[in-house]
């Protein structure tokens, strides 16, 4: 019998027919976006397997229009995260949840939070808007200058598989990195320090957030925290938007206390491009790109719809479902 794999956005031809070689249907959504709601509910009654993205929010009035009797069996997300979706509820109604292991997007997401610092860091947006309006009309001692990384403390909040590595891309620049985590970790090389929090935050010239978005971090950066950070400190997100309130850190920047932040994740997505931090002088606002290199995207596909097929056929879902040929340390692919 075929298996149908709905995904709520396009699938690379490559990917659907090595899915077809296998007897199994993939749909990909190729409509307008936002996906109408109605479409949504209308692939959770129809297809055996539902793929989302962290922009479609599947709540308990959503997974209750799959019928009990129906064919759904999995949702999956193409994400690591999975705080769009109402766990409780897919479990109440005998649904797996399946999600992308962190090791597929962890490299692509640590690069992009290493850019994030430096652009950040060195002011280069700034730089070069003013030299493509024509601002530099003479080399200037103090024009555009911003600050050393090297000799700086980089504070890592979350030593998963994106910290880990953001530590040791900060370890590679000169700087002192320190880390906090929910659990003791052993056998650490002899640069990197677990400290609690409070002691992170006062020590990180560079804050990086690494945690995902569940009950205990929803705000977990808020003001208190925002004022233990040293004077001029930067502040890097590329986890999720909610783990650092919004109004709390406009209100540092604006007071000064912070000497910029590199964003790459809001609390509402897609942002208002008229929101405050996108407009912010002292911000560089991205549109979740962390995960973003082309063979990065076709990796987080495969194993989305790999992991479904395997619930599907009734094997082990493995969480950890790695695509055949992956290599995290190289984009295989030139960038389309």
């Amino acid at each position: 019998m075929t298996r149908r794999i709905f995904v709520t956005r396009p699938v690379p031809d490559h990917i659907a027919c090595s899915l077809r070689a296998r007897g199994a249907s993939v749909e990909g959504y190729d409509g307008a976006l936002p996906m109408p709601r109605a479409d949504l509910e209308r692939a959770v009654r129809t297809f055996d397997a539902v793929i989302v993205t962290i922009s479609e929010r599947v709540d308990a009035d959503l997974i209750s229009q799959a019928p009990a009797d129906g064919p759904l069996r999995v949702l999956g997300t193409l994400s690591t995260g999975t705080d769009h979706i109402d766990l409780g509820a897919a479990a109440r109604q005998g649904l797996q949840v399946r999600r992308v292991p962190p090791a597929i997007t962890s490299v692509a997401t640590a690069e992009l939070t290493l850019a994030l610092t430096l652009v950040t860091a060195r002011r280069l947006i700034e730089a070069w808007n003013d030299l493509r309006a024509g601002s530099w009309t003479s080399w200037m001692p103090y024009q555009w200058t911003g600050g050393l990384l090297a000799g700086r403390s980089l504070g890592v909040l979350g030593l998963g598989a994106i910290g880990g590595l953001v530590a040791g891309y900060g370890h590679a620049l000169g700087m002192r990195v320190r880390f906090t985590a929910r659990s003791p970790r052993e056998e650490l090389p002899p640069w990197l320090e677990q400290v609690p929090l409070d002691s992170l935050l006062a020590a990180s010239d560079v804050l990086s957030v690494h945690v995902p978005l569940t009950g205990e971090t929803a705000g977990l950066i808020g003001e208190r925290e925002l004022a233990l950070l040293p004077q001029g400190a930067l502040l890097i997100n590329t986890s999720r938007g909610g783990v650092v309130d919004e109004d709390a850190l406009l209100a540092a920047l604006d007071g000064g206390r912070l000497g910029g932040a590199g964003l790459d994740v809001f609390g509402r997505e897609p942002v208002d491009p008229r929101h405050p931090l996108v407009r912010h002088p002292r911000v560089v606002a991205l549109p979740h790109i962390g995960s973003a290199t082309t063979s990065t995207r076709d990796d987080m596909m495969r194993s989305a719809v790999e992991s479904g097929l395997r619930v599907l056929d009734g094997l082990s879902p493995a969480e950890e479902t790695v695509p055949p040929g992956f290599d995290r340390t190289v984009d295989r692919r030139p960038a389309r």
